[in-house]
C-alpha cells in the first residue's frame, strides 16, 4: 500500500502546530511570523504569538509579509550584486549547486543546463542510441518529451497510463515494448509518482535504459529515495513556475561516467552552449536549502485539499487511489510533491441535467462530452474569479498524444486511460498550497469556488 506522509513530518521536523502554521490564507503575517520564530527559536509553539495591532512590530509601519524562502532569495541576489559574481561564466553558486544536487540525490555527476525540456533530450543523447531505436513514452505526458525523443534521433512508442492517473506502470510499459525499444522516459505528474522500483526492475530485466523525469516533483521521494535518483539518468527543471524556479534552467544527474562525458562533449562548443547561468544558480541554492520545509508545508496543504475535495462525486482524486497493477510495489511508501495537483472530471458530471443542456451548445469548443464538461467547469471558475475578485490558478492538463498519427509514433496498444487523462484533467497550481512570496495557503478559496459549482450542478 502506498502511504502519503506529511503532518507527522511537519511536527517532528519543524516543531510547529499545524493549526497555527497553515491559516487558509487568512493571516499571512501570522504564518510567516510563526514560521520564522519556530525555525530560529527554541521557544515552544504555544509561547509564540503574533504581535497585536498596537505592537511596535505592526505600528506605525507594518512590514509586508514575506516567506523565509523568498527572503533568502532576495538576500542571495543582493550578495551576488555586491560581489559581482552574478556576471561570471562559472562562479561560486554554480560550483556549490552541482555539489548540493549531487549530495542530496546521491548522484556522482550533475550536468546543469538551460531547461528541463533540453535536459530530457541531453539525457537521451548521452545514451548513444542506435539509429532505429525506439523510446517508450506515456500517451499522456508533457509535449516537450515527445519532441525531445525525436530531436535525439529516436522514434516514439506510446504506452498507456495507469487507470485514473497520469503515470505508466511496469505492466503498461510491458504491453507496449517492442524489438527496437531501447529506453523509456517516465514522468512523475500532477502529484502521482510512477512506481519506480518495479519499473526499474522490469527495465533491467528487459535491458532498457530509464530516464526519470522529475521536473515536477522537487522534494518527492519513493521508499525514502529521492525522485529523480531512480533511473539511469534523472532530469529536473528550474522553470519559472516550478517548485524550485529560476525563470529557466534544468539538470541531468547520473552515476555513469560515460553518460556524463557524452553530455560534456555535446554541450561544450568553446563554452557551454546550453548553460545554466551563475545568477540562476544563485537563486536556486536558497530554494534548495528551504526545500524540506516548503515541501512539507505544501504536502500538508495538499492532503487537506484532496480530503476536502472528495465530497464532490463528479471529481476523481487520483493521488489517493490504489493501483490494481500486478507490478504494484508491496509496502511502498511515497511522499509526493505537488507542482500542480491533478484531478479528473468524472463522467458522472454528464448525468447532471444542467450539464446535459450545456454540452450540446459547446460542441465546437471540444471534441468529447467529458472535455466539454471540463471546459464548462473552467468557465465557471473564471466566472467565480470575476465575481469575487479572487484569483484561482487552475487549468486543463496536457493534450496528450492519443491523436498523434502513425507517421509520428507507434501505438501498439489502446490508450484509453491516456485519452481520459487528456480529456478530463484539471490541475491546481502549487501557489495555492504555499504562496512563494508570503508563505500563505489559499485552498479554502478554491474549495469555495468548487462549492459554488457543485451547488449549480445540483440545482
Amino acid at each position: 500500500m502506498r502511504t502519503f506522509t506529511g503532518r507527522r513530518f511537519l511536527a517532528v521536523n519543524l516543531g510547529l502546530r499545524r493549526d497555527k502554521l497553515v491559516g487558509g490564507g487568512t493571516q499571512p503575517d501570522a504564518i510567516v511570523f510563526r514560521l520564522i520564530k519556530s525555525t530560529n527559536s527554541s521557544a515552544p509553539m504555544e509561547d509564540t504569538e503574533m504581535p497585536s495591532e498596537d505592537s511596535p512590530v505592526n505600528n506605525p509601519f507594518p512590514l509586508s509579509p514575506i516567506h523565509p524562502t523568498a527572503q533568502a532569495v532576495r538576500d542571495a541576489l543582493a550578495t551576488a550584486a555586491e560581489d559581482g559574481s552574478w556576471r561570471q561564466y562559472e562562479g561560486p553558486s554554480l560550483v556549490k549547486l552541482r555539489s548540493v544536487l549531487a549530495e542530496s540525490l546521491d548522484r556522482k555527476h550533475v550536468r546543469l543546463c538551460c531547461s528541463g525540456t533540453f535536459a530530457v533530450e541531453l539525457a537521451l543523447r548521452s545514451l548513444k542510441l542506435p539509429l532505429n531505436a525506439e523510446v517508450l513514452l506515456a500517451g499522456y505526458d508533457f509535449p516537450g518529451n515527445f519532441r525531445a525523443i525525436q530531436d535525439a534521433g529516436a522514434s516514439v512508442c506510446l504506452c498507456d497510463v495507469e487507470v485514473n492517473s497520469w503515470v505508466p506502470t511496469a505492466a503498461s510499459l510491458e504491453q507496449a515494448v517492442g524489438p527496437n525499444t531501447k529506453a523509456i522516459v517516465v514522468s512523475h505528474l500532477h502529484g502521482a509518482l510512477a512506481p519506480m522500483p518495479s519499473i526499474c526492475q522490469w527495465a533491467k530485466q528487459r535491458g532498457l535504459f530509464v530516464i526519470e523525469d522529475a521536473c515536477q516533483v522537487h522534494g518527492a521521494s519513493i521508499n525514502g529515495k529521492p525522485a529523480g535518483s531512480w533511473g539511469d539518468l534523472g532530469v529536473f527543471s528550474f522553470g519559472g513556475s516550478k517548485l524550485i524556479a529560476a525563470g529557466r534552467g534544468g539538470a541531468v544527474v547520473t552515476n555513469d561516467d560515460r553518460y556524463a562525458q557524452r553530455m560534456t562533449v555535446f554541450c561544450e562548443r568553446g563554452n557551454d552552449s546550453f548553460a545554466l547561468s551563475e545568477l540562476q544558480a544563485t537563486v536556486i541554492l536558497p530554494q534548495l536549502a528551504h526545500l524540506q520545509t516548503d515541501h512539507l508545508l505544501r504536502l500538508d496543504a495538499a492532503l487537506d485539499w484532496i480530503k476536502s475535495m472528495s465530497r464532490f462525486d463528479w471529481l476523481s482524486l487520483c493521488p489517493l487511489q490504489e493501483s490494481d497493477s500486478p507490478f504494484q510495489d508491496a509496502g511502498a511508501i511515497e511522499q509526493p510533491a505537488f507542482y500542480k495537483i491533478g484531478l479528473l472530471v468524472h463522467p458522472s458530471i454528464l448525468e447532471s441535467s444542467l450539464v446535459q443542456q450545456i454540452v450540446p451548445t459547446m460542441t465546437n469548443r471540444s471534441e468529447s462530452p467529458l472535455s466539454t464538461a471540463r471546459e464548462w467547469v473552467l468557465g465557471k471558475l473564471a466566472d467565480y474569479q470575476t465575481n469575487t475578485g479572487q484569483q484561482i490558478e487552475m487549468g486543463a492538463g496536457f493534450k496528450g498524444f492519443v491523436k498523434r498519427s502513425a507517421s509520428r509514433c507507434r501505438q501498439p496498444v489502446p490508450l484509453d486511460n491516456s485519452r481520459i487523462a487528456a480529456d478530463a484533467t484539471l490541475v491546481l497550481h502549487h501557489s495555492h498550497l504555499l504562496d512563494p512570496s508570503t508563505g500563505a495557503n489559499t485552498i479554502d478559496r478554491v474549495l469555495a469556488a468548487f462549492d459554488s459549482i457543485h451547488a449549480e450542478i445540483l440545482s
